[in-house]
């Protein structure tokens, strides 16, 4: 009499075995229990910022979660039995499944990815098979792979913003550094060329040479500029907070910029949603702002032409619009604005912009372009009604009470 013995059956055997002792009611129970507990595991799959494959032996989808569908670029509603060299070559190629005969599956895949379909994504992918056990020996055979997918994109996006950050930084440093040792024979240049200036005033037989050291004078004051510029472009001193009135501000620096105003027959309209919009913010600072945008407005618009000046207040901002209908910017070159030394001007240093990026940042602020080559280009400042200071008690606080 043969003896068989139960601990070596195989783990669905002994389910099976189990099921077949069960009577209807209790069997319905399981399937209800099994029913709630597939439901349960879907919903926390669905749920995770992973996505989650599974494919049989033939590399056909047998589950996919919400991320994974979204990944591989299947609708939500997806419920149609599809290949995964259909559904994305590229993830079967990495699988080594893009062969038009069954898959023979790989022990374990790992290795991160870039997949152009349905829209560009770094991908790290982790893939094992499944087993299925054959026989009482340990023999076994795949019945399939289940595929885990982690969307890294962002996180790349952030390193390489990071790298970019610090290879920007050390190029400032050192331009910062050759900016600083430039300045000061510069300044020596400029005063003797005023005082060779004096004495051609003076010498009846220098009048020749005048213009010839005037414009010197002007190319090494426009270069002490460009340094003085750039130095504070890169090396910012730390606000100054203070409640400020925005309007205020503004009027004063379009008097700083009344002559160039005049000069090219252009006005100014200013537009306030509210008379006293205050912020907290470093006057200079500011002034320094608007000072570069109206700037750039300026020498974008032609002769007899107006600039509207347009400020409010909603729900998070105090906003100031400076709109132009001047030459406007090309689609491509608007996400270069803040970049340094980068200008659409031909006597453009390209930090004005950069400048105004940082400050607005200091502040807790955000900066928008919406141009259109040829038609205008509108900058919205947005100033948060809180203070920085503020903000942060006031998060410190929130997060305080969580824990």
């Amino acid at each position: 009499m043969e003896v068989v013995n139960k601990t070596n059956r195989n783990p669905l055997d002994r389910v099976l075995g189990r099921l077949d002792d069960l009577d209807e009611v209790n069997l319905g129970i399981l399937v209800q229990r099994l029913a709630r507990e597939r439901k349960l595991l879907e919903t926390v799959f669905d749920v995770i910022r992973d996505g989650v494959l599974v494919l049989d032996e033939k590399g056909f989808l047998t589950y996919s979660n919400q991320q994974g569908r979204n990944l591989i670029g299947l609708k939500e509603n997806h419920s149609e039995k599809i290949n995964i060299r259909k559904a994305s070559p590229e993830i079967a190629r990495a699988l080594g499944m893009d062969r038009t005969q069954d898959p023979s599956y790989p022990e374990v895949v790992m290795r991160e990815m870039q997949i152009s379909y349905p829209e560009v994504r770094q991908l790290r992918i982790y893939a094992v098979p499944i087993e299925r056990s054959v026989s009482k020996s340990d023999d076994s055979e795949k019945a399939g792979l289940a595929v885990v997918m982690t969307d890294f994109t962002e996180e790349l996006d952030d390193l390489n913003a990071k790298i970019e950050s610090e290879k920007v930084s050390s190029i400032m440093d050192l331009a910062a550094g050759v900016a600083h040792e430039l300045g000061n024979p510069l300044n020596s240049i400029n005063i003797h060329l005023q005082l060779l200036e004096r004495k051609l005033k003076a010498d009846e037989h220098g009048a020749k040479m005048q213009k010839s050291l005037q414009s010197c004078i002007k190319e090494v004051q426009r270069l002490d500029g460009i340094i003085s510029h750039f130095l504070k472009a890169i090396r910012p001193s730390d606000p100054d907070f203070k409640k400020i009135n925005l309007l205020k501000i503004l009027e004063e620096t379009v008097r700083i910029r009344e002559k160039e105003l005049n000069a090219k027959k252009i006005s100014v309209s200013m537009e306030a949603g509210v008379r006293e919009p205050m912020i907290n913010a470093d006057a200079e600072q500011i002034k320094q702002v608007f000072f570069n945008v109206i700037g750039n407005a300026l020498d974008a618009v032609g002769e007899n032409s107006t600039i509207r000046i347009v400020t409010g207040i909603d729900d998070h901002y105090v906003f100031a619009k400076i709109v132009d209908q001047g030459t406007g910017i090309k689609k491509e070159d608007i996400s270069r604005v803040f970049e340094p030394y980068f200008t659409t001007k031909k006597s453009g240093h390209g930090i004005g912009m950069m400048i105004v990026h940082r400050i607005m940042r200091d502040h807790g602020g955000e900066v928008g372009i919406d141009s259109k080559e040829g038609s205008g280009t509108i900058v919205t400042l947005n100033f948060p009604r809180k203070s920085i200071r503020r903000n942060l008690l006031e998060s410190t606080k929130s997060e305080t009470e969580e824990t």
